[in-house]
């Protein structure tokens, strides 16, 4: 990050030596515990859900000091009310600690979700809040080591610092209580920081010793490639919002005054242009005082002109006012901490619409959507996308095939190409294992040395297929579609690649194929083509919404399991909501979306979740999905009652879930209906291999966790 000029809050980062951390300084890994039960757990009650959930524990021989710990608060949902606890030792948060319990209407217990600590006395911190927040800046951001933030103000626990031009706010800090691994309770110290051209958001637990025990990313990015083809699956429409108001949004959606054609303000967003990516509303644009936001859009014309910037704001508006209405109909609402300014009394904290910056100018070929804590506004940055052509293949022998080839590059990883590129014979490439094309085992050492690998797509990822190449000798690598023509940038990650690769359609690999002898070049486009605009995209929007709705329904999203769950739901919401099984064609201009495979038949199951990455392993969750609303649709049960059961699920589902308690939280939502849907849900997860005894852990080595799976295909005896 290039902070030259940067205007700081900070003062000189006081000296400070910190003691040697002892053991008891680790952090204790602790997974929640989920009760569940095909009847209740209790029997009936008269008394209040939070005394029935309080008295289970006790029964479970919980403490009366662990319970007296825990701050309920109940939120009614049709014949359940869920209860959400907080736990407060010695006047401080306990962080990470929750539980979850829903009660029927009899008063019977029937889910409990505790992921509670002992509560005890609380060990003191050696270190200051500021000497907490220097840490945590040394550690996540180095050109920041010598600075630490100056004092603002103090509410309770948290302190918050004066900010600067790279944080989107300034860092925070709340002296917390946190489970060591010898089980006694320590004074730590959350520290949030939220950078401004990033946008991301990033908790850091400092141990009372000045020592980082974890960091959290709550930022969820995605990256797609949109193409400069316009194939829409609708025209441009002129529609209408619900003025006045509707169940969902009781004010409408718009505020009454203040809106400009760059900028448009309601309950639950708050959409505008920030082309010069300082988080705010960029000047210009024009009063609109009537309510109509109108501007046609021309496609066939860069998206930076002044009528096609209009469109991305007012689009991106909205869309985010259609999954907010859409998503509180199942189950997000007030009480499930949702997004929106005014919570009307009806629970939650309000204060937290969305922040949608439309054509952000801090990045290009991404997405991303930063959840805080409820009662603080989250951020949904979009941007322009690079359109088809950025990069080409030049052929020059033989003469049968020379020619200039569609390509595109620059992917999440290895370096990018310039427009003399990387020169050598086109190889297809021949691991001598399964479909000797796809590049995904290892190729013969030095049989690629000087040449430009071709490969097929499929199997693994990309980075894993430009790897091996790389290994084998290559100096570039041309990836070839397996299903169509469409081209888009490859994501993966791996910070080892040092070649270039560029992405070529199904056509294009077969001529390369086609004759021997073929050498050329890749290399960027000397002209750049048209951009798109991913506001105008429903499946990015409802996608990044996505990691909202979990993040604030279940909790902590990150991890390998985790994060591709977040990844996969986000791709749910699309699929199922515009009834298609692919995601982001309209973007990428290809029949095929963005994803390695439709999600129909999906060929991956619950045992190829690595960790090698979040969006290729999460495709098996977005593949679950699809595959639930394929078996409703064939028993004839609506759409609604699909979506109410996924957002429903997600009261019952610990934070940091893996696909099993997804599963479960989904059946207990069905359970609590009537059971009527119960094997069709188990259909859909047994197939992908989350069936009966289906089970995943984390293994650390080296500081990494890898998901160890252990997939079942069985149903229930009764589920056909």
């Amino acid at each position: 990050m290039h902070l030259r000029g940067a205007v700081f809050g900070f003062v000189a980062f006081s000296s400070v030596t910190f003691a040697a951390p002892a053991p008891s300084d680790e952090l204790a890994e602790v997974r929640a515990r989920v009760y569940r039960s095909d009847g209740a757990l209790t029997g009936p009650s008269r008394s209040g859900a939070s005394a029935v959930a309080a008295g289970f524990l006790r029964a479970r021989g919980v403490s009366d000091a662990t319970v007296g710990s825990l701050r309920a608060t109940e939120a009614r949902q049709g014949r359940i009310t869920h209860v959400r606890f907080e736990q407060h030792v010695g006047g401080l948060r306990v962080h990470g600690a929750y539980a979850k319990a829903a009660v029927n209407d009899q008063g019977e217990l029937i889910h409990f979700i505790d992921g509670t600590s002992k509560a005890g006395a609380v060990a003191s911190a050696r270190v200051s809040e500021s000497d907490a927040v220097g840490v945590a800046l040394r550690s996540l951001y180095p050109e920041l080591r010598d600075t630490q933030p100056a004092e603002q103000s103090r509410d309770g626990n948290t302190v918050s610092f004066a900010g600067s031009a790279f944080f989107h706010r300034g860092p925070t800090v709340e002296r917390v209580a946190y489970a060591a691994s010898n089980g006694t309770l320590r004074t730590g110290f959350l520290v949030e920081t939220w950078t401004a051209k990033t946008n991301q958001l990033i908790h850091t637990l400092v141990s009372g010793e000045g020592r980082v025990l974890s960091t959290e990313s709550r930022t969820a990015s995605d990256r797609y490639n949109v193409f400069t083809n316009d194939p829409s699956k609708t025209l441009q429409a002129i529609v209408s919002g619900p003025g006045a108001g509707n169940v969902q949004s009781p004010i409408g959606w718009l505020n009454s005054s203040g809106q400009t054609t760059r900028l448009i303000a309601g309950n639950n967003v708050r959409s505008y242009l920030d082309v010069d990516a300082n988080n705010a509303p960029d000047s210009g644009g024009t009063a609109v005082t009537n309510g109509d936001f109108l501007t046609a859009a021309d496609l066939t014309q860069n998206p930076t002109t002044a009528d096609n910037r209009n469109v991305s704001v007012q689009n991106l508006f909205y869309l985010n006012n259609v999954i907010h209405d859409t998503l509180y109909r199942y189950g997000f609402n007030e009480a499930a901490m949702n997004f929106q300014e005014n919570n009307f009394g009806k629970g939650g904290v309000g204060s937290d619409s969305v922040d949608a910056e439309a054509q952000d100018g801090s990045g290009t070929d991404n997405a991303n959507f930063s959840t805080p804590a409820d009662g603080t506004n989250p951020r949904m940055q979009m941007y322009l996308w690079t359109g088809i052509g950025s990069h080409q293949v030049s052929v020059v022998t033989p003469a049968s095939i020379a020619g200039i080839y569609v390509a595109q590059g620059d992917g999440e990883f290895g370096p990018a190409l310039t427009t003399t590129g990387v020169s050598g014979d086109i190889v297809l490439v021949n691991d001598g294992v399964g479909t000797t094309s796809d590049g995904c085992e290892s190729i013969p050492s030095g049989s690629l040395t000087g040449k430009i690998a071709l490969i097929d797509r499929g199997v693994c990822g990309f980075s894993v297929k430009v790897k091996n190449a790389q290994l084998a000798g290559a100096v570039g690598a041309i990836v070839a579609n397996n299903q169509g023509d469409g081209v888009m940038s490859m994501g993966g990650a791996d910070s080892t690649i040092n070649i270039p690769s560029v992405f070529v359609g199904q056509t294009t690999g077969a001529t390369l194929r086609s004759v021997t002898g073929v050498s050329g070049t890749i290399r960027k486009s000397p002209t750049a083509p048209l951009q798109r605009d991913s506001s105008v995209d429903s499946d990015v929007v409802f996608h990044e919404y996505g990691h909202g709705l979990t993040w604030r329904m279940i909790g902590s999203m990150s991890g390998p399991i985790s994060g591709a769950i977040g990844e996969g739901m986000s791709d749910v919401l699309a699929v199922i909501l515009n009834d298609n099984d692919r995601v982001g064609e309209y973007s990428a201009s290809s029949d095929l979306g963005i994803r390695s495979a439709p999600y129909t038949n999906y060929p991956r199951t619950y045992g190829d979740v690595a960790g090698t990455g979040v969006h290729f392993d999460g495709e098996v969750y977005g593949a679950i999905g699809w595959q639930l609303w394929l078996n409703f649709q064939a028993a004839g049960v609506s759409k609604d009652t699909l979506l109410t059961y996924l957002i429903d699920g997600m009261n019952y589902t610990p934070a940091g879930p893996y696909y099993e308690h997804m599963r479960d939280g989904i059946l207990q939502s069905v359970a609590n209906a009537g059971n009527a849907h119960r094997c069709l849900v188990w259909s859909a997860f047994a197939k992908y291999g989350v069936g009966v005894g289906a089970q995943a852990t984390l293994k650390r080595s080296k500081g990494v966790m890898t998901p160890v799976i252990t997939q079942s295909f069985a149903k229930p005896a009764d589920c056909p």
